[in-house]
């Protein structure tokens, strides 16, 4: 279900007795993890104003049917910024051997708690694409009913994303696509335009969720070369050419 949530016909996951899960299933196996310290009394984080600024994912083994999983969370850190507060948790996720198989941050941001910052402090910088060569260039299309799909498969009910009233309260045009299902969206790029279809030849991939993705939206990725070997930078761009993902770093092997 969740390969099909996040449009990917890998064979390594669809075919019977299926042989690993997606590595960004690992959003799913984690999540009570990541919740349960937003609920800690003393942090007093106010869930409507949380949303998700960044993920970074290191995959290390595949995840299969029947391993077991567990998994641990830790506050990294928390910052101020202009415009609200960054709070940094850190996972990690063992099998039953007690195999490391992913270590993921997530950089939730609290808008509106700031401790002394102005918003005129900082100054607004125009997007300006990585200067690399573009090694990689795809479309994928955002299904109408794409988010209630990934709602569904990940467990992520987040009333933006499936409501259209409670969207708009929040402030926007209608219900958004979820940022990990666009993350989702860009390792099954780099996994078989890259990789020639073996998922675990993405080792690592960090992005920053820059602006929201509506249904319908045909999204553009593109990848771009550093001086780093098999260090790729990522950008994902709107019909728009704004772009929804910023500063996407991916390690492949």
């Amino acid at each position: 279900a969740y390969a099909a949530a996040t449009n990917t016909t890998n064979p390594r996951y669809l075919e019977d007795g299926a042989l690993m899960a997606p590595p960004m299933y690992g959003v799913v196996f984690t999540y009570l993890a990541l919740a349960q310290p937003l609920f800690d009394t003393e942090l007093g984080v106010n869930m409507m104003r949380l949303v998700h600024g960044e993920q970074d994912m290191r995959f290390f083994k595949a995840v299969k049917p029947g391993d077991v999983i567990k998994t641990s969370s830790t506050i990294k850190a928390i910052s101020d910024k202009t415009s609200g507060e960054l709070l940094d948790v850190a996972l990690e996720a063992v099998n039953q051997h007690g195999e490391k198989v992913m270590e993921a941050v997530s950089g939730l941001f609290i808008k509106g708690r700031v401790r002394g910052a102005k918003k005129e402090d900082v100054e607004r910088q125009e997007e300006v694409p990585p200067s690399g060569k573009v090694v990689l260039e795809t479309q994928v299309t955002v299904a109408p009913d794409q988010s209630i799909r990934y709602a569904d498969a990940s467990g992520d009910h987040n009333p933006i994303h499936e409501d259209p009233n409670m969207a708009r309260a929040a402030g926007l045009p209608d219900i958004i696509l979820h940022g990990l299902c666009s993350m989702a969206f860009v390792h099954n790029a780099l996994t078989e335009k890259m990789c020639g279809g073996d998922p675990l030849k993405v080792s690592r991939l960090r992005v920053r969720f820059n602006k929201p993705v509506m249904m319908g939206d045909v999204l553009t990725i593109k990848v771009f070369e550093t001086t780093t070997p098999r260090h790729f930078a990522v950008e994902v761009y709107n019909p728009a050419g704004q772009a929804v993902i910023k500063d996407g770093l991916a390690e492949l092997t």
